[in-house]
């Protein structure tokens, strides 16, 4: 007859098809499968499905891992992001919470050149942001 198969082992098998399922479609076309505005950094390219990442790298606090998720996807509150999905309720695009005219409000501006928001650390660029990073 046909071996006992245990569910935590059905599970584990069934993860482990999705997660190199992902693994190849990702691989073969990293824009469409990541998104074109997804920040580049090899500690976001790792496909894991547990929840483990990043709230373990985050401290668990659900606030810090939406922002966080938020600005890796590109689908934080910004004019940006207004203009590209077109919200009804006509928001404004612009930032004006910053010292000095008012600047296109895009993830790039939030990071980088808005006094408005505290750094604990200064960078001039998604790729310096992203250079200064461990991979996790």
């Amino acid at each position: 007859g046909r071996a006992n198969t245990s569910y935590s082992y059905a599970k584990s098998a069934i993860a482990a098809d999705a997660v190199g399922e992902w693994t190849e479609l990702a691989a073969a076309n990293p824009k469409q499968y990541f998104g074109h505005t997804h920040l580049r950094h090899p500690a976001f390219r790792r496909l894991v499905h547990t929840g483990n990442f990043p709230l373990k790298r985050l401290g668990g606090r659900p606030a810090l891992v939406a922002r966080f998720v938020r600005c890796i996807t590109n689908h934080a509150p910004t004019g940006w992001y207004r203009d590209r999905f077109g919200t009804s309720l006509r928001e404004p695009t612009m930032c004006t919470l910053h010292s000095g005219s008012p600047q296109y409000h895009t993830r790039e501006h939030v990071l980088f050149e808005c006094d408005h928001y505290t750094r604990k650390y200064r960078h001039s660029s998604i790729e310096d942001l992203l250079g200064s990073l461990d991979p996790f």
